[in-house]
């Protein structure tokens, strides 16, 4: 992914480059182990000055997001969960190419042998029961994202729901995430995480990619519509801004702006269709009747849930049951 500048976004150029990669890693679009650019060619390819890139490059290190490498480049930093499951992983990976392969020469295809194997896992009764949590930003999302990843884990695990401002304001929160096995958040808010619970405990992160039907809400668009994004986080805007650019290429007119600004107010005076982010719902009071709306919806990703939470999480339970069995023991 190209990290790029829009100039007519109300939106500084800082936060516009920070943004685009910190949304990048929760997205998948910059990996981890990822190289970005240097200081000096990002500052050169998108006209701005070192010290502006330099800022960002510092606060999104200080996040915890990238790493620099003297004499080698900077990188987006994996978390200590993902690269424990590194070492091994590669025989569990062989046996399972096996497995398909076997699947595929009695006939079977790759949907009905992922349903299979879906199934196979949900209904093990082996392991130690997970207690998970899920930590997010708008309550209603949290919930939705939660009750997604609930689907890929056993009957006896359980995964809660919880807000950071639910963490700030509710102590009794705060207890649930300390009797959790594993904290499950946004890359770029991992570093929020760091007053709830201690440096060595479990954390994973959990992709995003947006949702069918807004995939499906966008395409449909009509191509001569006035169509007009708004979101309330201004990080965000470069990110939506090119996410709508993708799905609704079709349409010629799109403005962006940030929600309860004068230039919102005057772009939805004008609007045919709106989109907006979560948390920007109060767009639609006063919005007249002929005015399309729909919010901009992401899902957690099933190709990272698959090939990245999941192993995470089988090497947890794992451990956790060797460490079960051996308290038993005493």
């Amino acid at each position: 992914m190209r990290i790029q500048i829009d100039r007519d976004l109300p939106v500084p150029v800082t936060t516009q480059i920070q943004g685009q990669i910190e949304y990048g890693v929760s997205n998948g679009d910059f990996p981890a182990g990822s190289r970005l650019p240097s200081v000096r060619d990002l500052a050169l390819e998108l006209r701005v000055s070192p010290v502006t890139v330099s800022q960002v490059y510092k606060s999104l290190q200080a996040k915890g997001l990238i790493a620099t490498v003297q004499g080698t480049g900077t990188f987006v930093r994996s978390l200590a969960a993902e690269e424990a499951v590194r070492p091994g992983r590669s025989r569990t990976d062989e046996l399972l190419r096996q497995a398909l392969v076997t699947a595929e020469r009695e006939g079977l295809g790759r949907a009905e042998t992922l349903e299979r194997f879906q199934h196979l896992v949900a209904q093990s009764r082996h392991g130690y029961p997970l207690r998970a949590v899920f930590v997010g930003v708008y309550a209603h999302v949290t919930r939705a994202y939660a009750a997604d990843l609930r689907r890929h884990l056993r009957a006896s695990d359980t995964l809660s729901a919880t807000t950071f401002e639910g963490l700030a304001a509710d102590p009794s929160a705060r207890t649930v995430i300390e009797a959790a096995d594993l904290v499950l958040t946004f890359a770029h808010r991992v570093s929020d995480l760091r007053p709830y619970v201690p440096p060595s405990f479990e954390v994973a992160t959990v992709n995003l990619i947006p949702s069918e039907r807004t995939r499906v809400a966008l395409a449909e668009i009509d191509p001569l519509a006035q169509l007009v994004i708004i979101s309330t986080i201004p990080e965000f805007l470069p990110t939506f801004r090119r996410a709508v650019a993708r799905f609704a290429s079709h349409v010629e007119s799109v403005r962006a702006a940030i929600h309860g600004t004068r230039e919102a107010r005057e772009a939805l005076a004008r609007a045919d269709v709106v989109v907006y982010g979560t948390g920007s719902e109060t767009v639609l009071d006063g919005l007249p009747s002929h005015v399309r709306s729909f919010e901009y919806r992401h899902v957690p990703d099933p190709i990272h849930v698959e090939r990245v939470l999941l192993p995470i999480i089988t090497q947890l339970r794992e451990r956790l049951s060797r460490v079960s069995r051996t308290q038993e023991a005493r």
